[in-house]
């Protein structure tokens, strides 16, 4: 089973690491001194799940040099989604499925427009990673699973396939029918959590521990939860108190991805995250106001 890992950063390089390891054929679409490392030394996953070391990996500066794969596994930012998905047709044979592992709830649809819905599944990746040197990938706590399914609701034989491949490299991975609540559920917790941190400047627990911080979280958990249950998205009544409580068990160490970037200078993901609820909310008639005032706060730094 061939893979192709685009975006070899904490998402891509920590799974696309542990399906090497148990013998598929996985290439890693990465650039830049991260890119040259894994060419050289090969990639590495430190772990409390377990380390990890895919010795000799195949890595593309650029998909177009890439073979076709049975699997595209997409791990870019938001805001490179859509200048990269054109580039991906020659990458897909009939039945490729191009998972989407973006934080946002419009990667889909954006590949969707590119590629055809054939070609596309719903994924959700639920991890703390992150590139602590080029060619190394630290994972923080103990969770890390994906969950996948087709836009349709269908069950399908890739899908099956899909499973069975993260079963035997000890993935943890779910294939649903309902991937589109699975999205939306993920991204109350995370866009919310990723403006929180970024506002604070600290990790879950400064955020959980700040009064005005820990406010300004419940209420943005809120506003997203209703901007998704607008658009039709079924999600479970009491989703806020359960976002909350799982914010509530993170550790207190843990940094969002966003919060990461805002510290390094690089672009935020802040448009796609709590713009995003800002934007879509106000398609469906709401207001959001805890999220406008994060985004608009946050505004100066989104270029990087």
């Amino acid at each position: 089973m061939r893979f192709v890992i685009v975006g070899a950063g904490g998402v891509g390089g920590y799974f696309g690491a542990r399906l090497a390891a148990a013998g598929n054929d996985v290439g890693f679409v990465a650039r830049g001194p991260h890119g040259e490392a894994m060419a050289r030394r090969g990639l590495t996953v430190r772990s409390a799940l377990g380390d990890v070391h895919a010795a000799r990996p195949a890595v593309y500066a650029d998909p177009a040099e890439a073979a076709p794969g049975d699997y595209l596994l997409l791990a870019v930012k938001m805001q490179d989604l859509d200048a990269l998905a054109a580039g991906l047709r020659p990458l897909l044979r009939d039945d490729t499925a191009v998972v989407a592992l973006q934080n946002g709830v419009e990667a889909e649809d954006m590949l969707c427009r590119t590629l055809g819905p054939r070609a596309v599944m719903g994924g959700v990746a639920y991890i703390f990673a992150h590139i602590a040197e080029p060619g190394v990938i630290q994972h923080d706590g103990r969770t890390a699973r994906l969950a996948f399914g087709e836009l349709d609701g269908r069950e399908s034989a890739r899908q099956a396939a899909l499973l069975a491949a993260c079963s035997a490299a000890g993935i943890g991975a779910e294939s649903s029918d309902r991937i589109d609540e699975l999205i939306w559920r993920k991204f109350v917790l995370l866009a919310p959590l990723a403006g929180a941190t970024c506002l604070g400047r600290c990790p879950v627990g400064g955020v959980r521990d700040d009064p005005h911080l820990a406010a300004k979280l419940a209420a943005m958990v809120g506003e997203a939860a209703a901007v998704g249950r607008a658009r039709g998205v079924a999600l479970p009544a009491d989703l806020e108190t359960r976002t909350l409580t799982m914010i509530g068990r993170l550790d207190a160490g843990m940094k969002t991805s966003m919060l990461t970037d805002l510290e390094a200078g690089k672009p935020l993901e802040l448009d796609w995250l709590n713009g995003a609820i800002v934007r879509l909310g106000a398609e469906a008639g709401l207001e959001t106001p805890a999220n406008a005032d994060v985004a608009e706060t946050l505004r100066a730094f989104a270029g990087g």
